[in-house]
C-alpha cells in the first residue's frame, strides 16, 4: 500500500482527498474505500476497460487484482456503485418498473439491484446471465470519488472470499491492506453490514441476499408502488 487517507467518520472528504484518490483511480490504481455498508476493493470502471485486452483486463490491472486478493474466482463479477438512479439507463435496458421504484425510494442507501447490462457494460464485467449489479452507495467519501472520477467504480467486499466483510478499517486483513495502492481511513462504517441485493423478472421481486436493508422495507416500497397502481388516477 502506497497511501492512505483519513476521513471523519460520514463526514464528506476533503476535496483534495476525493481528487487525489480519483486520480489514482483514473490511472488503474486498486483501491480500498469505504461504503456506508462495508469496506470495499474498488476500481475506477474507465481504467478496467482501458486494461482490458480481449475479454478481461491483465493480470497487474487493478481489476484482476480485486480477484486475487479476495482469493475469489474470475467467472465471478464485481458490482458497479454509480452515481445515482439516472445509471439505470445507462448501464442498465428494459429496467423492471419494480427496480426502478426501488431505486427512486432507496437510493442512495444499501440496495444493490441487479439489471440487464446494456452495451455500455464490458462484456468481463457482466454475469453470466448478461446482469450488473448497480447500487448508489450513501456514502460522501463514494459520493464524492465517482463525482471526481466522472464514472462508475467496480467494488466488491474487502475480505478474503468467504471470510466476514470489514465494517471498520481496523477489520481489514493485514494482507488485503497491504495489496492495495490507495486506502480511505473513515473509521465504522454506519450500516455495518453488505447492501440487500435485489432482483425482478415478470414483475416479480427477488431478494437475492438480505443485508442492511430489510425485506420489509424493500416489500414495502412494492406495496405501496402495488397499491398505488391499482388505484390510478
Amino acid at each position: 500500500m502506497r497511501r492512505v487517507y483519513r476521513t471523519w467518520g460520514n463526514a464528506a472528504p476533503h476535496p483534495l482527498v476525493a481528487r487525489d484518490v480519483a486520480a489514482m483511480l483514473r490511472a488503474g490504481s486498486l483501491a480500498l474505500l469505504p461504503t456506508e455498508t462495508v469496506y470495499g476493493l474498488g476500481v475506477a470502471v474507465s481504467a478496467a476497460e482501458a486494461a482490458a485486452q480481449g475479454d478481461m483486463p491483465g493480470p497487474e490491472s487493478g481489476y484482476r487484482r480485486i480477484f486475487s486478493l479476495k482469493c475469489r474466482e474470475l467467472t465471478q463479477t464485481v458490482p458497479w456503485l454509480v452515481s445515482g438512479p439516472e445509471a439505470l439507463d445507462e448501464y442498465g435496458e428494459s429496467v423492471a418498473p419494480e427496480i426502478r421504484a426501488l431505486t427512486s425510494a432507496l437510493w442512495p442507501g444499501a440496495l444493490t439491484v441487479v439489471v440487464p447490462a446494456s452495451h455500455r457494460v464490458p462484456a468481463f464485467m457482466r454475469a453470466g446471465d448478461g446482469t450488473v449489479a448497480l447500487r448508489a452507495s450513501a456514502s460522501p467519501v463514494i459520493q464524492a470519488i465517482i463525482r471526481s472520477c466522472g464514472c462508475p467504480l467496480a467494488v466488491t467486499s474487502a475480505n478474503t472470499h468467504g471470510a466476514p466483510a470489514p465494517a471498520s478499517f481496523d477489520d481489514v486483513e493485514r494482507r488485503v491492506l497491504a495489496g492495495v495502492d490507495v486506502a480511505v481511513d473513515a473509521g465504522t462504517t454506519r450500516c455495518r453490514d453488505a447492501s440487500t441485493i435485489v432482483a425482478a423478472c415478470d414483475g416479480k421481486v427477488s431478494i437475492l441476499r438480505e443485508g442492511a436493508l430489510s425485506a420489509g422495507q424493500v416489500l414495502s416500497v412494492i406495496s405501496d408502488m402495488t397499491q398505488i397502481s391499482e388505484g390510478g388516477c
